[in-house]
């Protein structure tokens, strides 16, 4: 069986396959998803802090942080981390439903919608961490991807 030039081989469980070097996608994932979290909270920290009544450029940069993180979430449903996967998809469904109490003047506090909030926040944190540490391992172990 032929492989395609640059590619490496990895075992598996039950087989080998071939793995491109396009199948290494933990570390930019883990950055990317680390800047999203980041600016995240910048947002929520100048909508909670901030006198203005309108937040555009806030506004979108959850919304596009939501975006990423879903897509982090359904692709690693995809392949083959399902639990992380799933946790990813509660944590923002969370972070969505806790946003509405978010606003101007806000103070720290157990209510649940701020919980739910900071807890997607700290999940995401957290999953930009374990994405980092898996592709540190993936490379030490000398290979691309074990999905």
């Amino acid at each position: 069986m032929a492989f395609a030039k640059g590619a490496d081989m990895v075992e598996t469980h039950a087989h080998t396959r071939q793995v491109s070097p396009a199948d290494n996608w933990f570390m930019p994932a883990g950055i990317l998803t680390f800047v999203a979290v980041l600016l995240a909270a910048l947002a929520f920290d100048d909508i909670t802090t901030d006198n203005a009544t309108r937040f555009p450029l806030e506004y979108t940069a959850l919304l596009g942080c939501s975006v990423w993180c879903l897509l982090m979430a359904v692709r690693l449903t995809r392949t083959g981390h399902r639990v992380l996967g799933t946790i990813s998809l509660l944590a923002l469904g969370g972070a969505v439903w806790g946003q509405r109490a978010v606003g101007p003047g806000i103070v720290p506090s157990f209510q649940p919608e701020y919980v739910a909030t900071l807890a997607g926040l700290g999940w995401f944190l957290a999953l930009s961490i374990i994405l980092v540490a898996l592709s540190i391992r993936d490379s030490r172990a000398g290979r691309r991807s074990t999905v």
